[in-house]
């Protein structure tokens, strides 16, 4: 009797281990598509057998079962491969944002174009030699001045617009330190929810997946290194210094810098951007994710093209100036040179302009364009000649290239970054992706798979109804039919 009633308590747990590991299946089934969700597998094992005693003092040999129970509910997870997956993002991220910053500084420049910098650079001296072979035509004036001022706007846009780029570069840098904080007191929420679950014998195992998705998003945006701790708990690190450890969160703070170009002689310090933590203001360790790369344009990149160009602009003025001071226009009196800038260039608001002495638009005379050496002589456009010879002059580089041969390296150098930025991001892209799919072949749902693991916890489950309903039929013999005799 006792017998029956234990080969029905084993059945009873055979039906509840294979009706949960139904319920198992069918949450990793209805999860396929999620993102991050990692396979979860239940673990079954045999419960412990007892040995059957006959009363009189003497033991049946061996132990008899007692069926089968879920030990535990196995999360599908390989941690080197989601490490390796993090430090992927890491790098992925950092050239991420330097191809997005540095798509954006191409932009500025506009390169190459026919209606470019480098153009309006060939067309303003290409202007200067047909005044030096026309000195005396108003309308060739005209034309040389109109060229100039375009060459001047180009210039003035191109520094105006790296410094925009610049202020616009912090203002995404800001957005992601943002995001990194929102994500770490997520993190940390996560932390101290999956503690207090893993504390009462739970497995929190989908609150671990999304705490993965978020560590994953936070390894594309900043270097991070993760663990996990005894308790189930994430500590995540920036360099030496924790982001996140249990429920607790060290925040980061965003620093503007020193814009390219501006003035530093009113007691402003020259300072990059950078990013620190919020409670004691000490710089953060950033060497990777978007930030990482978004940083490196912002405080390296962008301030070198910007130098280059305010370089070109002054020494291209200066120049020109050097020679037109030289010169005299078409009504200046013979004693002596009026000494007249071409160019005006302002370092507080950093634009380049024409003398508007020289500009009709401003009120003033194109007849004073110096283009002779000598005074009164018809036809001497000397100085145009020489303004437009300074075309081939090595100027630039410490006398190595010329006005247009060092902007066609800036142009260069950019274009190099900007194609090395755009081909790591697609190197990365595929080894995230291998790592990605590592992940897929050992904590993916495969579809096929589980409808085998369905039939054969639901064959399983039937044969433990029909196991009850055998031993209900046994008991209803021995209880309804013990001393009943030709019936």
């Amino acid at each position: 009797m006792r017998s029956t009633f234990l080969a029905l308590e084993t059945a009873r747990r055979a039906l509840v281990a294979h009706q949960r590991a139904l319920e198992v299946i069918g949450h990793n089934i209805a999860n396929a598509g999620t993102p991050g969700y990692v396979r979860q597998e239940p673990i079954l094992a045999a419960t412990p057998g007892y040995v059957v005693e006959t009363g009189a003092g003497f033991k049946r040999p061996g132990t008899v079962g007692t069926g089968v129970e879920i030990v535990r509910i196995k999360r599908v997870f390989d941690g080197f491969v989601e490490s390796r997956i993090r430090q992927a993002g890491v790098t992925l991220g950092l050239w991420e944002g330097r191809n997005d910053a540095l798509s954006q500084v191409e932009a500025v420049f506009g390169e190459p174009s026919d209606a470019g910098l480098a153009d309006a650079l060939s067309k303003f001296f290409a202007a200067w030699d047909e005044l030096a072979k026309r000195p005396e035509s108003i309308a060739v004036r005209t034309a040389l001045v109109e060229e100039a001022k375009t060459l001047a706007s180009y210039f003035n846009q191109v520094l105006r617009g790296l410094r925009e780029l610049a202020r616009d570069l912090d203002d995404g840098i800001a957005t992601r330190v943002d995001e990194i904080n929102s994500l770490a007191r997520e993190i940390a929420a996560q932390n101290k929810e999956i503690v207090r679950i893993a504390a009462i014998g739970n497995d929190p195992a989908d609150l671990k997946d999304k705490r993965d998705v978020a560590i994953a998003r936070l390894s594309r945006l900043i270097n991070i290194s993760a663990f996990e701790t005894r308790d189930g708990s994430v500590v995540i690190q920036i360099g030496s210094r924790e982001l996140v450890r249990g429920d607790s969160v060290n925040e980061l703070r965003f620093e503007s810098g020193t814009l390219p170009g501006e003035l530093l002689d009113l007691g402003v310090d020259e300072q990059e951007s950078r990013v620190v933590w919020a409670n004691d203001g000490n710089s953060a360790d950033i060497s990777g994710g978007e930030v990482g790369g978004l940083l490196e344009v912002r405080n390296d990149d962008l301030p070198t093209y910007y130098e280059d160009v305010e370089d070109l602009t002054t020494t291209l003025a200066e120049r020109i100036n050097e020679q037109h001071r030289q010169g005299y226009g078409l009504d200046d009196p013979a004693d002596s040179p009026p000494q007249r800038d071409f160019y005006i260039y302002d370092p507080g608001s950093r634009v380049l302009s024409v003398n508007p002495a020289l500009d009709p638009d401003a009120g003033g005379d194109v007849a004073k364009v110096a283009a002779a050496a000598t005074p009164g002589v018809a036809g001497d456009g000397s100085v145009a000649l020489a303004i437009a010879g300074l075309e081939d002059t090595l100027t630039m580089g410490g006398g190595k290239v010329s006005f247009g041969g060092f902007y066609q390296q800036v142009i260069a150098d950019i274009g190099t970054n900007a194609r090395q930025a755009a081909h790591m991001v697609q190197v990365h892209e595929a080894t995230l992706h291998q790592y990605t799919n590592n992940k897929d072949s050992i904590s993916g749902v495969a579809i096929d798979e589980e409808m085998v693991n369905l039939m054969r916890y639901q064959r399983a489950y039937e044969a433990a109804a029909r196991l009850t309903t055998a031993i209900d039929e046994m008991l209803d013999t021995l209880i309804n039919g013990t001393g009943l005799v030709g019936r």
